[in-house]
């Protein structure tokens, strides 16, 4: 059983659904709607990007875990500096002149960094409880209650809606106030979605089991 790759695909599935969801909610009312089909071919390609990032840390951590580092001996500014050549490789690719930007990662660093640590405690707490005969769900389950694992899922995502809004302000570009208003909307939607989005994960993993408070 590829434990890192069950739980980088779970995230990956979360992401694309919180991406569409998000994205839903932008198209109902935003004043920016004759941009909005550029900017949602971005955002698809960018939440790529962002399960890449994802991916990325879940396999240091769980490089650390099975080696048998302590979570608190994890080089967290080690893990943001490679995060930042998955970054590098999606703003080279993007073609859009509009999108030939620069990024001022002192704006946000602090908040990645705390998504990082974020996803990295939960990757050691899951394998923690993750034995070989047991599934994703079960390792879920026995590593916390519905309320607790709901939380973290809405954690990592306004983290990462926080990032979001930020990058709004690192951004150097000849339509810096264009992107801004968008990505300030779209935090708006991200924010609406993201803790119903947590709740359902939740819910599909504990069903009708008793839980915790």
């Amino acid at each position: 059983m590829d434990r890192v790759r069950i739980l980088a695909d779970k995230n990956s599935a979360m992401m694309h659904e919180f991406s569409r969801r998000s994205l839903a909610e932008v198209h109902l009312g935003s004043f920016l709607s004759l941009t909005l089909p550029v900017f949602s071919r971005y955002l698809n390609a960018n939440v790529g990007k962002e399960v890449e990032k994802d991916r990325l840390i879940i396999g240091e951590a769980a490089e650390a875990f099975f080696a048998g580092r302590p979570a608190c001996d994890l080089d967290l500014e080690d893990i943001f500096e490679k995060t930042k050549t998955v970054d590098k490789t999606f703003l080279d690719s993007l073609a859009l002149p509009s999108f030939s930007i620069s990024v001022r990662y002192s704006d946000f660093a602090d908040i990645r960094i705390q998504r990082i640590w974020r996803i990295a405690r939960t990757v050691y707490e899951v394998l923690k409880e993750w034995p070989d005969d047991a599934s994703f769900d079960d390792a879920v389950r026995n590593a916390y209650n519905e309320y607790e694992f709901r939380d973290i899922l809405s954690e990592i995502l306004q983290l990462y809606s926080l990032e979001t809004r930020m990058l709004g302000d690192a951004i150097r570009s000849p339509f810096h106030k264009t992107i801004l208003a968008y990505l300030t909307s779209l935090f708006d939607a991200m924010e609406t979605v993201r803790e119903g989005l947590a709740a359902t994960y939740a819910k599909n993993i504990f069903g009708d089991k008793p839980v915790h408070a």
